[in-house]
Formats: C-alpha cells, structure tokens, sequence
C-alpha cells in the first residue's frame, strides 16, 4: 500500500512481522483500509512511522492490532515524513 498526502483510514490486524525483501529483512504489518475495503501491508521501517506507532502501541497494552488511524505524508517527495493520528 502507497500512502502519500491524501490521508488514508487503516486498521492494523495483526501485530508487526518481518518480510525478506531485496534490502534484507523489513518489519511490515498488515492493515485494513477503510474507504476501499481492501487488505494491504505497510512496510514500518521509516523512522517518522515507527516512532508514532509505537506510542499509540505502548498505550494498546502493547499492541498494535485493533488500532485505527489516518495516515499521511507530510509531502510528496520520497522520504517525507509520516503524519499519524487517531
């Protein structure tokens, strides 16, 4: 799933895992989109991200399955930050 300017509506279902890809290991999760109604995964290893989820995980007893929120991109150049909110 590309995420970029125009927020998008995830719930994650499962907790983070780690997927073999051309870079090595990457951590990903799987989520739900909401608008479309589809099954996607996210790739968690920008820093903007990570950090962000792990708050809203430490306050979910440790967990990140069951959280909803709206994801962004702060622009749209590669490595833009990510913007979370519940």
């Amino acid at each position: 799933l590309k995420i970029d300017i125009e927020p998008i509506r995830l719930l994650f279902t499962c907790e983070p895992y780690v997927i073999f890809t051309k870079r090595g290991y990457q951590a990903a999760v799987n989520v739900f989109d909401q608008k479309r109604r589809t099954e996607h995964f996210i790739y968690l290893g920008a820093q903007s991200l990570a950090e962000q989820l792990e708050v809203l995980r430490a306050s979910n007893d440790g967990r990140l399955r069951g959280i909803e929120v709206w994801i962004r991109k702060k622009d749209a150049t590669k490595f833009a930050k990510y913007y979370v909110e519940e």
